[in-house]
């Protein structure tokens, strides 16, 4: 695996733009998309681009073109080749999930074709199933598609450069504590959100919201999204973290 991801980061830019093109094309295909990694293999993308810096910008543009690529291709098997669609044994078997997104895509048609591009299991149905629907290409698809399609890759890609970003940074003895100490701050913040967001939403029956709530003690949540907040603050002005921004600008203003 080590040896793979040294020979793609090693090839020439164009072939590597090509690479990240063909794999956000794979990710974003009709149904096949279900099987890959999405997650995994844009982070690898990403620790790619840490290691050299020019490489961004042409990555982001050619994921936002496989994307596009993928999508649009989707949409239309799904337009003309609906009812051969229906009769696919994956499609049977991922029919739960199908009909979920059906009735959401059939309600909330733009939201659910740009917000769906986010979430693993729904990024290559949702084009698919918008063609079957014929939800109108470029009145209700193109506009939220396209945008969803520039911001996913950022997404999907940020965390592999700041992982790989942060893990090279050089250790000082003032600072060994600074690379756990930040990343366990950065679990807290998205874990504490994601406790609260979930708590906003009135049909939920998960357990630790549940017990927050019993016990009435969801102001906790909020409270260590508060703690872990000033934390990074404060660690914005540690040496290593002065590094590591001066690192995040070279990629983005190389």
């Amino acid at each position: 695996m080590e040896l793979l991801f040294n020979y793609i980061s090693n090839q020439p830019l164009i072939y590597f733009c090509l690479i990240v093109l063909i794999i956000s094309f794979i990710e974003s295909f009709a149904l096949i998309g279900l099987f890959i990694p999405g997650i995994m293999i844009m982070s690898t993308i990403g620790a790619m681009i840490a290691k050299s810096h020019e490489k961004f910008y042409p990555s982001w543009f050619s994921s936002t073109i496989g994307c596009l690529l993928g999508d649009w291709i989707s949409y239309f098997i799904g337009f003309q080749f609906k009812n051969w669609i229906n009769q696919l044994k994956i499609f049977k078997k991922y029919y739960v999930i199908v009909n979920k997104i059906t009735k959401i895509l059939n309600k909330y048609n733009t939201y659910t074709i740009f917000f769906g591009k986010f979430i693993g299991p729904t990024r290559p149905i949702i084009p698919v199933l918008s063609g079957m629907l014929e939800i109108s290409f470029f009145k209700k698809f193109f506009f939220p598609n396209l945008f969803s399609c520039i911001i996913w890759p950022l997404i999907y890609i940020i965390p592999g450069i700041l992982t790989t970003l942060l893990i090279n940074l050089p250790n000082t003895n003032k600072n060994k504590y600074f690379k756990k100490f930040f990343i366990f701050n950065l679990i807290i913040l998205f874990f504490s959100i994601w406790i609260i967001w979930k708590g906003f939403q009135k049909k939920n029956k998960n357990k630790i919201i549940q017990f927050l709530k019993k016990k009435n003690i969801y102001w906790i949540p909020k409270i260590i999204l508060l703690i872990s907040i000033i934390n990074i603050f404060i660690l914005q002005f540690n040496q290593e973290m002065i590094f590591l921004r001066s690192s995040i600008i070279k990629i983005f203003y190389f």
